[in-house]
């Protein structure tokens, strides 16, 4: 059982959630702060540069769970 649990805490979806959700924390932290960068928020241009954070976040996701999925086929 306490194999099950460790292998849990390594599942992509898993790893992902808690990455974006710590992403979104950082954004809703920031946001009652009125600092401006260049006209804008500072909560604006976080969640700006967070798409592209997230972009890169999905992309590694689907290629690691292709090759979690090739390894089980092997």
């Amino acid at each position: 059982m306490r194999d099950l649990t460790k292998q849990k805490w390594k599942d992509p979806g898993i790893v992902m959630v808690v990455l974006l959700s710590l992403i979104s924390l950082v954004v809703w932290i920031w946001w009652p702060a009125d600092v401006f960068i260049g006209g804008l928020s500072l909560a604006g241009w976080l969640m700006f540069f967070c798409f592209f954070i997230w972009l890169i976040l999905t992309i590694t996701y689907v290629i690691w769970m292709e090759r979690i999925e090739k390894k089980r086929i092997d």
